[in-house]
């Protein structure tokens, strides 16, 4: 993989898991993290 294509990837991973952790942080009152992670396939 060259340079250019490995930043490109950083760069969407990063982007993913910025938008999971918004996901998890506007979770159900009263949910807890590891309840949200294992409903959403992140366990």
């Amino acid at each position: 993989m060259n340079s250019e294509t490995a930043i490109a990837a950083a760069g969407y991973r990063i982007k993913e898991w910025a938008e999971q952790i918004r996901d998890c942080q506007n979770r159900p009152a009263g949910m807890s993290v590891a309840d949200w992670c294992a409903g959403n396939g992140d366990l």
